[in-house]
């Protein structure tokens, strides 16, 4: 891929965009960033994003069409696979398939953050930090 060929569609707060973005940064590759206002979603937004979340990288082809990728772990996955720089994930399929686990687990753990984080009640605050904090103790574990 040559400079400008990858866009990746964004908010700066989000922790998924970010794995996309340290993914691009780490292969030293170059691309566009958009950050859409998630709370009022540009309609040229939602075309690109089945799901109307970000992350969403558009891909232009050797054709000069675009293709379109979302989800943070499968965007990161694509770049691990198309552009140059160190590997991502180890090369041992054991080790390799361990990683997508804690990959899965951090995911879970970044919903768990937000609900506390924008939790309406203090019960539900009360219940969601402690979900959050066991996660990050596992985490903390495995470290």
């Amino acid at each position: 891929m040559t400079e400008q060929n990858l866009t990746l569609v964004s908010h700066p707060l989000c922790p998924f965009v970010q794995r996309a973005a340290i993914v691009l940064l780490e292969k030293g590759v170059a691309f566009d960033r958009v950050n859409v206002d998630l709370s009022a979603k540009p309609d040229w937004f939602l075309a690109l994003s089945p799901t109307g979340k970000v992350p969403v990288l558009k891909v232009r082809q050797l054709n000069g069409e675009e293709a379109i990728l979302f989800e943070s772990v499968v965007i990161c996955e694509y770049l691990n696979e198309t552009q140059g720089g160190a590997a991502m994930y180890p090369d041992d399929a054991l080790l390799r398939a361990r990683h997508r686990a804690w990959i899965e687990f951090a995911t879970q753990t970044f919903t768990e953050g937000w609900q506390f984080l924008h939790a309406k009640d203090m019960a539900t605050a009360d219940a969601k930090r402690a979900a959050f904090r066991d996660r990050l103790s596992k985490i903390e574990a495995e470290l």
